[in-house]
């Protein structure tokens, strides 16, 4: 029996159930050990590694479990690189198995080889490592994948010679999980007081919030506080952590807004330090004390020094907290923040008419009147993800991803993977320079059947780029190098066997929402064209 074949075994006694996988040569003694044994992981073909990656990504999101990408050589590597990033922003279980050439050519200057491959993905994973010695294959794969599951997650990376692939394999070690920490009593005690005392506090929900199925705990939290929640900003967001629906909820966090600036204590509950735009751009107001809940010791102090932190499952540090606060009565200021939020969302609302020109940002409102708060969605959209998160409903549990990682086209195949992972349509709010950039998703998606409705923003520009330039100079004739026009979506993707059509209003999109197909019914796309207008 050859080492892929007990590959194979060892995924499937991992609960790997599905590979995403481009292969190449380096890959044929797996590819042999698919077509010799039955059972174990299915393997699902993509004709572009950043395909595999992203389809990888979304998977583990929304599954929990593992996502497995097999990449070839240093030039598949490199392909999917960018969406790595992708992976390591949010914190998602990735593993790549990436097959190279045999030992023999590793000194040489061979066909896709290059002597520092790992070096090359290192940035971007918590474990890398190659494969020495055939009889520990197993080990290492098994080491690859827990390195995964070891929280913060982090993707990881093993490269694997083809000659070892076809060698007698050692022996495959138990399956291990990483496990939880759970946070320090002392810190939990501080992190109390610091909520006791605080008469104005506001409370940010972080991604790892939704990751660990904690919604409940932070809403009683949040309930004996008496704090209004703002879910992480548009920048940050990774997947939703809170109910549009709660009475408590106040919308998107921005730093710049005036109730954030006027809290006397800004919890950050479960997430990361913000990611910083710009230097000259505050990522969180001035002056306002912090309490850091994360799961990374790494985060809290990486860029504002907090006046407390509790490091440790996000679940259990919730609970602990609202168990330790003495619930004081703020009934004056949670009712500040959210007239000030209602405020907000009548000012924009009277901004975007749903009878007003089809802009991104019109046709982001009439889609969050249209699906509710339900739907399952990954979004990666760009400058019209703003627009739609304001007006967006929702009322089920980890049901948004999204990225942080300006990796473009990342929503094409993470959406492919949430619905393989949750066997249930996706509807995935893309930009047409996303589905430029994501372009071979199509095939992948035709091929399986997978239930993803493509819905495409298309205004023909790189907008965020326009936008930076209107921010740098203002109003301008040409804007360089941002126009993508001439591209007949719908018809590219009829061309991979896709249902699609295209709309130009509030009514057609209304009517093309309304034909909604089922899981069985494969992938949908449902092109949306808007003028050029951007409103931020």
């Amino acid at each position: 029996m050859t080492a892929a074949v007990r590959l194979l075994e060892t995924l499937a006694q991992w609960g790997v159930e599905h590979v995403f996988c481009c292969p190449g040569t380096s890959e044929i003694p797996v590819l042999d050990a698919l077509a010799t044994r039955p059972g174990g992981p299915e393997f699902v073909l993509t004709t572009h590694e950043a395909i595999s990656v992203s389809m990888a990504d979304g998977y583990a999101r929304a599954s929990g479990r593992i996502g497995v990408a097999y990449l070839h050589t240093n030039v598949g590597v490199a392909n999917g690189l960018a969406h790595l990033y992708a992976a390591q922003v949010a914190r998602s279980s990735v593993a790549i198995l990436a097959g190279i050439k045999g030992t023999a050519t590793l000194p040489h200057r061979a066909l896709t080889t290059a002597p520092r491959l790992l070096e090359t993905a290192a940035p971007y994973v918590g474990h890398a490592w190659q494969n020495l010695r055939a009889e520990d294959l197993l080990e290492d794969v098994s080491r690859t994948l827990w390195h995964t599951t070891v929280i913060p997650e982090q993707p990881a990376i093993l490269t694997i010679p083809q000659d070892h692939l076809a060698a007698e394999p050692g022996v495959a070690p138990p399956v291990r999980w990483g496990a939880r920490q759970g946070p320090a009593e002392e810190a939990v005690r501080h992190a109390s007081a610091l909520l006791d005392a605080a008469r104005r506090p506001v409370i940010v929900a972080g991604s790892d919030v939704g990751r660990r199925r904690a919604e409940a705990d932070l809403a009683r939290l949040a309930e004996r506080l008496g704090a209004p929640v703002f879910v992480e900003s548009r920048r940050d967001l990774e997947r939703w952590s809170f109910r549009t629906d709660h009475p408590l909820y106040a919308g998107l966090f921005d730093p710049r807004a005036p109730m954030p600036a006027e809290a006397d204590l800004l919890v950050l509950a479960g997430m990361p330090t913000p990611l910083e735009f710009s230097a000259e751009v505050a990522a969180l107001p001035s002056g306002v004390p912090i309490l850091h809940l994360s799961e990374d010791a790494a985060e809290p102090g990486r860029r504002y020094v907090p006046a407390g932190a509790v490091v440790g499952d996000t679940a259990a540090a919730l609970r602990g907290l609202a168990e330790g606060v003495r619930a004081p009565s703020r009934s004056e200021w949670p009712a500040r923040v959210l007239k000030d939020s209602e405020d907000r969302r009548a000012r924009w609302a009277a901004e975007v008419p749903l009878d007003g020109e089809f802009s991104a940002a019109a046709a982001m409102r009439t889609l969050a009147d249209v699906i509710g708060g339900q739907r399952l969605l990954v979004l990666d959209a760009v400058t019209s993800t703003l627009p739609l998160l304001r007006f967006l409903q929702r009322t089920r549990a980890d049901s948004l991803f999204a990225t942080a990682s300006g990796s473009l086209g990342w929503g094409m195949g993470a959406a492919a993977g949430v619905a393989m992972a949750r066997r249930e349509r996706v509807l995935a709010v893309v930009g047409d320079g996303v589905i430029q950039f994501g372009v071979p998703a199509f095939w992948t998606v035709a091929r399986y059947r997978l239930p993803v409705t493509y819905l495409v923003v298309n205004n023909g520009k790189y907008q965020a780029v326009v936008a930076g330039m209107r921010k740098s100079g203002g109003e301008r004739a040409d804007y360089p190098l941002t126009d993508i026009s001439g591209v007949e979506i719908a018809a590219l993707a009829t061309a991979f066997g896709i249902k699609a059509t295209t709309v130009d209003g509030a009514a057609g999109l209304r009517a093309a929402l309304a034909e909604e197909a089922g899981p069985e019914d494969g992938p949908r796309l449902i092109e949306v064209r808007v003028n050029d207008q951007l409103w931020q």
